[in-house]
């Protein structure tokens, strides 16, 4: 019994509301969003791919006087993933180390959905790894809910300069995280060995020295 009125989709965050759709035309810019139309009455929204990101209070609306008006809140979560040293300090983007030296990498992931088959995966650049890997589950009760805690561990005994490269730790098509891993011969400077850290400049000339030195050695 809708008349000449429309029914209208909106989502209402803190500080804006965003128009997402106005009878069947979409009004988002964000091509996930659309109206998936069910004849007679079922005017529902449809986000493609949901994200964290569409979490928020969501309004079907019909302009009368005083508008008529349902809400629902949606919450969207995704695994969280974090990846540590052996010392347990999280590592944030790079990794450091001498050449023979153990590297372990360790990925603790949150909130991951066994009853979706959702698994911890390791990647170096596009390959991945299947040796070396080790994994725990745990359980654990976070707001008055169970939480699946998944840590894998990645260990190579004696790292080479062919181990360097970028290792991410995934739910795949859920959530990713990088680190950087650089296996240099030699001595690591000191700013890098007491976490003090190092100019960019400075640690490009300490790679290429190390390079050169490898070539020219070998």
């Amino acid at each position: 019994m809708l008349g000449d009125k429309k029914v209208t989709w909106l989502q209402h965050n803190k500080d804006f509301f965003r128009l997402l759709t106005v009878g069947r035309i979409q009004y988002s810019n964000d091509q996930r969003i659309s109206l998936n139309f069910r004849y007679p009455s079922n005017w529902r929204l449809q986000i493609l791919y949901a994200n964290p990101r569409d979490s928020g209070l969501y309004q079907c609306q019909v302009a009368t006087h005083p508008p008529l008006v349902k809400k629902i809140n949606v919450v969207v979560t995704a695994p969280t993933l974090t990846i540590s040293d052996d010392s347990g300090r999280i590592v944030s983007k790079e990794r450091h180390l001498k050449a023979g030296s153990v590297l372990r990498l360790r990925c603790e992931a949150r909130d991951v959905l066994e009853s979706l088959n959702e698994s911890v995966v390791w990647t170096r650049g596009d390959e991945t790894l299947t040796e070396d890997i080790s994994e725990n589950r745990t359980t654990e009760i976070s707001a008055g809910k169970e939480v699946l805690v998944i840590v894998s561990t990645l260990i190579v005994e004696r790292a080479s300069p062919r181990h360097a490269g970028n290792y991410s730790c995934m739910v795949p098509g859920k959530a990713k995280t990088t680190v950087a891993v650089h296996v240099l011969n030699g001595e690591l400077p000191a700013a890098v060995h007491d976490g003090n850290g190092v100019s960019r400049a400075f640690l490009n000339l300490w790679l290429v020295h190390l390079t050169m030195s490898y070539v020219f050695t070998r």
